[in-house]
This record gives structure tokens, C-alpha cells and sequence, in this order.
């Protein structure tokens, strides 16, 4: 393996040493049924090391026919001292275009070429040279594996080194829901025009794929990486040419697609066999052949998935139906308690309060993306829920979970807005404060006293204790303990605070870790007895929303627009 001395993942090398040993591999990352013409599929921001992103911005397509220009006429040139050097000149290009735009990086790399005699651009040309060897440990007849591994790594980062990705995590499974999704498989290698019954048009623009049956949404982690690899994944079989090739019969089709997933699935595990001694364990039983075997069985129409009820076999054009039923809506509560767990985890962290608002904001955005899935797939199960499905509240808390209060803050802000209330007015953490942000109902309605009234009024207790009187009668709440309302005021009068905007921020703090807290609890909660899904991402999103709302009182947030993909026509004259 090469990584180590080149700092990159291996797959991302290959890509590279593939196509400067061979220019005709370029046409394995074609997506030839792009509506806009044939474009390369894999993207330079796939690559996670910038040098090698570059690089290939630099070579497609320009770049690769520079090469073969320059060996026709070359004829008895060193192949790899050819492509060493027109890569090296077209990422010069590059970054001088980069530095004229602005580009403060590319300016120094072109520097280099100026104050240090080149041995920047050295390296590079010498790296370059080596890759375009005929010993690189690749086979430029498997760039599109190795490049199907550079653009899944760039989605489902891993912390292991060399592990692409993990698509989908364990939960509740047996024999027959795996079956079922072996149904829907099957049907879409039977038959792979049966692929646009999941097709929808999202609306936003960075959606994954426009497809509403997600890997994600399956149980098992294998067939969550065959429908990758089948559908929704970059250069899916059923983008393939022999997939749609009338000339061939539907077996020798099917055949195609199975080859295409199985070899996938091993460049997979060889990626991941570094640091997964599953994946390791898997080469070495030769799993993957057997799993095309059992596709392949899948995929005819004799299916039966239990030898042992015989009368039993999947209609394959029932395949959306199986997909929405068996696989799309079970999914959809694990995938809510694993949301409701990251909001949890985000907001009785240490994060600022701006990171967990941007948390709360990625799940709600999820919600959305997930719900615009489930309305576009054909459900049976639409608008039902049972009578007692009322909005769930958090539970009660333990006596061991943090109960996120401190009464004895609460009291030294409502002492020193008792003595100066025009602090509330002020441009400071105190500006924000809110009712909820005061956990005992005599500091509630002492605060929300404050606001009401004037500020001279507000400083007398005895118009304060009346109008926090008050205003508990008109909200409802159970009357005011008198003797805690004397008591406050009483110190106020006697002892003198330090500043409100000394334990406001603590307090807001306080209320964002609780609220996240109790909409993780009450979401999980709803997860476990709602029946319909599209309910439970509504309420979910409900509960979301107002810890959201909370996350974000006094932190700006500013979310950037996703950064549009730059496409690269695919030049294959």
C-alpha cells in the first residue's frame, strides 16, 4: 500500500495512476445517461487529498488528450515521463487561473515555481512519475471501483483509515424483512426500468440522489450496500450499458449487473480490510461470490424465499409497494431515536450554544428530506393513527439525570433586575432572557412582572408581587407562594447583585441543554407507539423546532449555501 508515504488513501491513488497509465480508462467514469450529455460521474471535491483533487481537475479531459497528443507524436517517449510532465504544466495552469481569481493557495504554489527553484513542483512531477509506472499495485480495468470507493468515502467519511463507508446500522432484523428486501432487489435486476417506480424530484438541491428508497433505509448493511451499488450509488449497474443492450437476453442482463455489484462489494471490503477484520473475513470466505448467487436467484421469477412455504413468491412488479411497506416505513423510527440521540448528545455537551442550534437545524433539515421521501413513495398506510396519539411530553426525569436548574442563579438575576430593570434593555445576555429560562413559578411570573410593568413600578414590590399575582391567575397556573415573593423582594431591598448579565447566559444555557434534552426524550417515546410514520416525523419536527428555537435566542447563525457541484462535460469523441 502506498498511502502511507503518500498521505492519501490508496483508492484515491489508483484513480489517479490508472488514468496516466492508461488515458482510456476515463471512460469507465462516464455517466452516459446524464440528461445534459455524457459527463464524468466522479468529481474532483470526491477526493478527500487536495493535490490529488487537483490533479484530476487538471487531467479530465483536457489532460489526457494533451498526453496522447504528445506520445503520437513521441512515439518512443517514456510514457510516464510524458504524463508526468503534462500533468505537471496543466496544474500549473490551473493554479495560475486559481491565483488571478484570488486564489491565496494557488498563488503560493505558483510562487514555488519562482522562489525555491521549483521543488514544489518537483515532488509533484516525481510522485506523478511514479504513479504513471506500470508497477503501481492498481489495474487501470478497475478504475471504476476504485473511483466508486473515492466518491462513497467523500459522503460516509470514517475515522478508520481506508474504510469507505458504512451505509446502514443493525437494528431489528430477521430472515424474512431481509428476504423482503431481497424482493425489491431482485425485482430492479430482473427488470431494470423497474428503478423509476423510486425515482422522485427533490427539492432541495443537495439531496443524495433523486431516489426515494435510500440505502439507509435498509436493514441489513449488505443489502443496504447492494441497493447503493445497484441504484442509488455513483455509476449504479443500472446505468450500465449491457443493462439496457437489447441485443443481449434478460439473463445475460441480469448477469451483467450482478458481476458489476459483487466486484464492487469486494473493492469494498478490500478498502475497509485494513482496519474491519469483518471485511478481511469476508474476502478470504469469498462471501461476495455467493452473494451474487443468491441475486441472481433473487432476480428470477420463480423466487421463493422460504423453500418451506412454496405458495409464496413476490410478484416483482409489486416492487415500490414491497420497498414503501417492508423496508422505507420500519425504517423510519430507528432513524428518528438515532436523530433524537444526536440532538441529546449536541445539547447536554459542551458545544456552544450556536453549534447545537446548527445540530438542532441539520435534524430538522433531515426530517424534511426524510418526510419529501416518504410522501413520494407509494404508501398504504396514509393519515391513521391511533385515538391516544396525543402529543407525547418529555417524561419525568430520574433522579440521576442532570435536572439543568439552579435556583440559586435564578434569584441573583431576579434580585438585580429588581434593583436596575432597565438591564433588560441592554445589549447584553440579559436582553435575552426569557420566561422559560426560570424554572420555579414565583421566579417566572416575578420575571415576567418585570417585563410587564415599567421600570420605576417594576422596583416596587409591592405593584411587582401584585402583578406577578396576577398574571399566574390569568395563565391558570396555581397561586404564588406570598412568603418566596416577600422574601426576594425583601433582599432586593437589602442586599445589592452584581450585574443580571453575569448568570443570564448561564441560565439561557441551562434552558437549551433541557429543551434538548426533553425533545430527544419525547420524540424517542412518540417513536415507540406511533403507528403512522409520516406522524411521527411531523411530531418529531414539532419537538425539534422549539429546542431549535431555544439554541438560537441570542446566537446568530449563519448556515452556508451548499456549494454547487461544478460538472465536467465528459469529452468522448
Amino acid at each position: 500500500m502506498n498511502n502511507g508515504q503518500y498521505g492519501a488513501p490508496q483508492h484515491e491513488l489508483n484513480v489517479l495512476s490508472s488514468l496516466l497509465r492508461d488515458g482510456s480508462a476515463a471512460y469507465q467514469l462516464v455517466d452516459w445517461n446524464h440528461d445534459g450529455g455524457p459527463q464524468y460521474w466522479l468529481r474532483p471535491d470526491h477526493f478527500q487529498t487536495t493535490w490529488l483533487s487537483d490533479a484530476y481537475e487538471a487531467l479530465l479531459p483536457d489532460g489526457l488528450a494533451d498526453i496522447k497528443q504528445r506520445l503520437q507524436t513521441y512515439p518512443g517517449a517514456d510514457q510516464a515521463q510524458v504524463a508526468a510532465d503534462v500533468l505537471t504544466a496543466r496544474m500549473m495552469t490551473l493554479y495560475q487561473q486559481r491565483a488571478a481569481a484570488g486564489d491565496a493557495n494557488a498563488q503560493w504554489a505558483v510562487n514555488q515555481a519562482y522562489y525555491t527553484h521549483s521543488e514544489f513542483w518537483a515532488g509533484l512531477h516525481s510522485t506523478f512519475r511514479q504513479m504513471a509506472q506500470p508497477t503501481w499495485p492498481a489495474n487501470p480495468e478497475h478504475t471504476r471501483h476504485d473511483a466508486y470507493v473515492t466518491a462513497r468515502a467523500a459522503q460516509h467519511p470514517s475515522t478508520t483509515e481506508n474504510i469507505p463507508f458504512e451505509l446502514a446500522r443493525s437494528r431489528g432484523y430477521d430472515n424474512d424483512a431481509r428476504s423482503r428486501e431481497l424482493a425489491v432487489i431482485g425485482a430492479v435486476l430482473n427488470d431494470p426500468t423497474r428503478a423509476w417506480q423510486f425515482r422522485y424530484s427533490p427539492q432541495s438541491p443537495d439531496a443524495s440522489s433523486p431516489y426515494w428508497l435510500q440505502p439507509q433505509d435498509f436493514g441489513d448493511p449488505a443489502t443496504a450496500e447492494i441497493w447503493d451499488a445497484l441504484v442509488t450509488g455513483p455509476d449504479p449497474a443500472i446505468a450500465l450499458p449491457a443493462a439496457t443492450d437489447p441485443s443481449l437476453a434478460p439473463q445475460q442482463r441480469t448477469a451483467a449487473m450482478i458481476r458489476h455489484i459483487t466486484t464492487r462489494l469486494t473493492y469494498n471490503d478490500h478498502h475497509r480490510s485494513t482496519g474491519d477484520p469483518a471485511a478481511k473475513a469476508r474476502l478470504h470466505a469469498d462471501v461476495n461470490q455467493a452473494i451474487g448467487t443468491w441475486l441472481a436467484h433473487a432476480s428470477s421469477p420463480d423466487f421463493r424465499p422460504d423453500p418451506n412455504a412454496p405458495d409464496f413468491r413476490p410478484n416483482h412488479d409489486n416492487a415500490a409497494q414491497y420497498a414503501v411497506t417492508f423496508i422505507l416505513e420500519p425504517s423510519i423510527p430507528a432513524a428518528i431515536e438515532d436523530l433524537a440521540g444526536r440532538v441529546r448528545d449536541y445539547g447536554l455537551s459542551d458545544a456552544s450554544l450556536g453549534q447545537i442550534g446548527l445540530e438542532l437545524s441539520t435534524t430538522e433539515y433531515a426530517l424534511n428530506q426524510l418526510a419529501e421521501r416518504l410522501d413520494n413513495a407509494p404508501r398504504t398506510l396514509t393519515d391513521y393513527s391511533t385515538p391516544d396519539q396525543a402529543t407525547k411530553t418529555a417524561p419525568k426525569q430520574s433522579e440521576r439525570q442532570p435536572s439543568y436548574t439552579s435556583l440559586p442563579t435564578e434569584r441573583r438575576v431576579l434580585i438585580s433586575l429588581m434593583q436596575d430593570p432597565r438591564q433588560l434593555q441592554q445589549d447584553s445576555p440579559t436582553r435575552s432572557l426569557a420566561e422559560q429560562d426560570f424554572t420555579q413559578p414565583e421566579h417566572r411570573y416575578l420575571f415576567k412582572a418585570i417585563q410587564s410593568l415599567q421600570p420605576d413600578a417594576a422596583q416596587d414590590r409591592w405593584l411587582l408581587n401584585h402583578q406577578a399575582q396576577q398574571l399566574a391567575r390569568h395563565d391558570g397556573a396555581p397561586p404564588l407562594d406570598f412568603q418566596k415573593l416577600d422574601d426576594i423582594g425583601l433582599e432586593a431591598r437589602t442586599v445589592k447583585a452584581a450585574p443580571a448579565d453575569q448568570g443570564a447566559g448561564h441560565l439561557v444555557t441551562m434552558t437549551v441543554r433541557r429543551t434538548a434534552r426533553d425533545a430527544s426524550s419525547a420524540v424517542e417515546a412518540v417513536a415507540r407507539e406511533t403507528i403512522d410514520p409520516r406522524v411521527l416525523i411531523d411530531r418529531s419536527r414539532t419537538q425539534f423546532q422549539h429546542a431549535t428555537r431555544e439554541a438560537l435566542r441570542y446566537h446568530e447563525q449563519s448556515v452556508p449555501e451548499p456549494t454547487p457541484y461544478n460538472t465536467q462535460r465528459a469529452n468522448v469523441a
